[in-house]
């Protein structure tokens, strides 16, 4: 089994999720007492967060490459990063190390295109649902049209995440908005909604369309990574 370097605390609440899913998997595919080879590198969100507020996009590049190198020093011989965001800084973190970075957005469209999905919802924070870097790749990697919230709910979305989520917090009034927002997406003709947000199946365990939870089909891309030979 390879071992793989988590690089998480963005934050903390669902890394807590990858590390739950990563060994649950690997107990379920090799039995017994069997359990993920694992190192984490937990940055300060407050820090990472300050320089995307900023946007001190080196800033936040050295921030995350910095971690990368850590876990890379720890032995580790694959990398996520847990959380969909910091993903738009992957080219520069995958520069800085010498083991592969496992893309989350691969992980969802190859999710997305084994389901035959032909149209998708895509929810998380305001740079993924308006910026090419993520939300191009599901479109092209999954053959799958993407469709966003309007403005306004992207706006919401985007709060509700780094204000409340970010700091474990879940209302039943961003629930109820969350479940609105869906209702139209559906009405829009999404088959789906990707929650490619870390905390948004922790907000949402069911909805008015089936949920892909980008954490559980990341944990299950890194684990078949782990595992294969």
């Amino acid at each position: 089994m390879k071992t793989l370097g988590l690089l998480g605390g963005t934050s903390w609440t669902s890394t807590v999720e990858y590390y739950r899913f990563l060994n649950e998997e690997v107990a379920v595919r090799l039995g017994g007492l069997h359990s993920a080879r694992l190192v984490l590198a937990s940055i300060d969100f407050a820090e990472l967060e300050q320089a995307m507020r900023a946007d001190d996009r080196s800033g936040a590049e050295a921030i995350l490459a910095g971690a990368a190198r850590q876990l890379e020093r720890a032995g580790a011989d694959g990398v996520m990063l847990c959380s969909n965001l910091i993903h738009r800084y992957h080219d520069a973190v995958a520069q800085a190390i010498g083991v592969p970075i496992l893309h989350i957005g691969d992980a969802v469209a190859a999710a997305v295109k084994n389901a035959g999905y032909a149209a998708v919802a895509l929810l998380g924070a305001r740079p993924l649902m308006e910026e090419a870097f993520y939300r191009d790749r599901i479109r092209e990697k999954g053959g799958v049209t993407v469709l966003t919230p309007d403005q306004p709910d992207r706006e919401y979305i985007n709060a509700a995440i780094f204000e409340r989520m970010c700091r474990n917090v879940y209302t039943d009034e961003d629930r109820t908005r969350f479940i609105a927002i869906l209702e139209g997406l559906k009405a829009r003709g999404a088959q789906c909604a990707l929650l490619c947000c870390t905390e948004l199946p922790i907000l949402l365990p069911q909805g008015p369309l089936p949920l892909l939870s980008s954490t559980l089909v990341h944990s299950r891309y890194g684990t078949d990574w782990a595992l294969s030979t």
